[in-house]
Order: structure tokens, then sequence, then C-alpha cells
């Protein structure tokens, strides 16, 4: 019997990381594609709908974090188990996951940035310490 409330607890566990860590990916995806800087230079609609469907994709997440946490803790509880994804402490994971895909999503915008030449330094003429007031 024990074994099955294991079993039962820990597949509760792992549906509602499933279900979280697809939202996850489609927030990630949705953030490849608006943070892209030419997007400023588009018509304000544009960005006003950008910004809805960003509000929607973190509601969910937001939803999905109580379900997931309050599966979690049932399972360290009850269980003693700790419930990890990918060798990491998934309540850790999911108060940092947002913040860190946003980091290496910005990082490989300066990688490309600076493959294609984007970020060019010019040479500006020497200020003359005189001439400030």
């Amino acid at each position: 019997k024990q074994w099955y409330q294991r079993r039962v607890r820990g597949e509760g566990a792992c549906a509602a990381i499933v279900a979280r860590e697809k939202h996850i990916l489609e927030l990630e995806f949705f953030e490849q594609e608006s943070s892209d800087p030419k997007r400023l230079f588009e018509r304000q609609a544009g960005r006003l709908k950008e910004e809805k469907q960003r509000s929607v994709l973190h509601r969910r997440i937001k939803k999905m974090n109580k379900v997931v946490t309050s599966q979690v803790q049932k399972v360290r509880e009850r269980l003693g188990d700790v419930v990890t994804y990918q060798g990491r402490d998934y309540l850790d994971k999911m108060s940092r996951d947002t913040t860190e895909m946003l980091y290496w999503l910005q990082q490989e915008r300066r990688q490309l940035a600076l493959e294609r030449g984007g970020m060019v330094m010019i040479d500006l003429p020497p200020i003359d310490p005189s001439s400030i007031v």
C-alpha cells in the first residue's frame, strides 16, 4: 500500500511539473520572438498585444506554480522524498527558472549581435576638458 501511495503522489507531482514546464517552454518561445529590439519600431498596438500575451503566459505559470508547489510539498511531507528535475530540487528550480531563461535568452542575443558585428564601437573625437562647462 505504501508503494501505491508513493506512486500516486509521485505521478501527481510529475503531471503538474510536466504541465508547468510546457508553459515555461511556451514563454521561452514567446520571449525569443518578442525580445527582438526591432519590434520597438512597430506600431504600439503590436506591443500592447505582446504585453497582453506575456501577462497571460505569466498568469498560467503562476497558477501552475501553486499546483506544483502543493504536489511537491505533499511528496516531501508524506513520503520524505525530494522531487528533482534534471538533478535539481524542483522547488529551487521553480523559484529561478524564469529569470534564468530570460538571462540566457539575453546572452544568446548578445552573442548573435557580436557574431553579426552588430555591436560595433565607433571612434569618437577626444573630449577637450576646457570645453566642458
